[in-house]
């Protein structure tokens, strides 16, 4: 079980990852390399984790704090496919994005305030898609990049876009979501 403050695609937009995920997932199938891939049901994107357990008074606590926290709306289109998004995450697959990126940033500096969280650490937005279900070697990973970029440019990644109007509190499973608060523009 995961908290996270964050926001899910729409259906729209849910359908078109799925689609992005079929053609991935060939160049993982041709090189045999197995991958666990993300239930499209649970697609999302975090802003702030905010660890695996939530006590009542905590959630009292954050409903506290973030009372009359507003999200101004705005697009996220995602840019293109990678692997490894950092050197702790060399299995990840995910969708990097080409707008909204920067609207995350502000909200997650705006939550670090309200909560006083000190976590400094590097912020990526990102959707994943998977993760690579073994130890890559450096001459797979770098063939999988090629491969990758190869079948994005074909791909219309950059049509996959979808409206943020709130942020959400999100409890997840491992048999899926579960909103617990919504923070919207109606707040």
């Amino acid at each position: 079980m995961n908290f996270f403050l964050g926001f899910c695609p729409d259906e729209k937009a849910n359908h078109k990852i799925r689609k992005i995920i079929g053609e991935v997932g060939k160049v993982f199938d041709g090189l045999q390399i197995p991958v666990r891939w993300s239930d499209p049901a649970s697609y999302h994107l975090y802003i702030l984790t905010l660890g695996h357990s939530l006590s009542f008074l905590r959630l009292f606590w954050l409903k506290y704090k973030l009372k009359g926290f507003t999200v101004k709306p705005f697009k996220v289109v995602f840019n293109t496919v990678h692997i490894g998004i950092s050197r702790k995450y060399k299995e990840l697959i995910y969708l990097d994005l080409k707008e909204g990126g920067e609207e995350m940033r502000d909200i997650l500096f705006e939550l670090r305030k309200r909560l006083t969280i000190n976590d400094q650490g590097k912020f990526i937005p990102h959707l994943v898609l998977g993760r690579v279900s073994e130890d890559l070697s450096s001459q797979e990973y770098t063939n999988i990049s090629k491969d990758l970029y190869r079948v994005a440019k074909d791909l219309d990644i950059q049509q996959i876009e979808f409206e943020v109007t709130g942020l959400k509190l999100i409890k997840n499973t491992s048999t899926g979501f579960q909103i617990l608060l919504e923070l919207s523009q109606n707040h």
